[in-house]
């Protein structure tokens, strides 16, 4: 019975804080969002989780970051990531959004779909990643993140400018993300 009540590890903020985010939102969008489904995974999608057939559901574009500012690689580091773009897919009728991403190491490149229009973020996880959990200490999730809601040109090189140009020239973020940029490769695997 060891095992029985040990607390289980939570992904993301209580729900009341990540319906909180959402209703900071225009409200029709707002509506929109709040009256999806609350779920971990759409009930039509098929393939990879994050894939186009099967997208990440998040509340909002907040939530969105939030997901991808806690994400992991394999080996431990966060991602760089930048919108590329909207698109249909079969798991749902609303259009999605395909982020770009890459850990701050260069060692994982990817794209990842999400579909925001549910109250909650999805605590699962896609293939070859992990997330951060819910910080009881801060009692929220950091919205800031290494990435931005739009194209970026020369991804990921470009990120620290985007992030001075949302938050402001004297930064950590922007500061953090070029010491990364100087020291690791990045290449994207169709360009090797």
């Amino acid at each position: 019975m060891v095992g029985l009540f040990r607390k289980k590890n939570i992904t993301h903020e209580p729900i009341d804080k990540q319906i909180a985010d959402v209703k900071k939102l225009n409200h029709l969008i707002a509506n929109e969002i709040l009256n999806g489904l609350d779920c971990d995974k759409l009930p039509n999608s098929s393939g990879a989780f994050g894939s186009l057939t099967n997208p990440i559901p998040v509340n909002g574009p907040l939530g969105e970051i939030k997901y991808l500012g806690k994400l992991r690689g394999e080996t431990g580091y966060a991602v760089f990531y930048h919108r590329i773009g909207i698109k249909s897919s079969p798991a749902t009728n609303k259009l999605i959004d395909i982020f770009e991403l890459v850990c701050q190491d260069g060692s994982q490149w990817n794209t990842l779909c999400f579909d925001y229009y549910h109250p909650r973020r999805s605590n699962l996880i896609p293939y070859g990643y992990s997330l951060i959990p819910y910080n009881k200490n801060l009692k929220m999730d950091i919205p800031f993140t290494y990435g931005v809601t739009y194209f970026v040109t020369d991804f990921p090189y470009g990120i620290p400018n985007a992030i001075e140009n949302d938050f402001g020239k004297s930064n950590a973020f922007s500061k953090y993300a070029r010491e990364k940029l100087n020291k690791y490769n990045f290449e994207r695997p169709n360009q090797k």
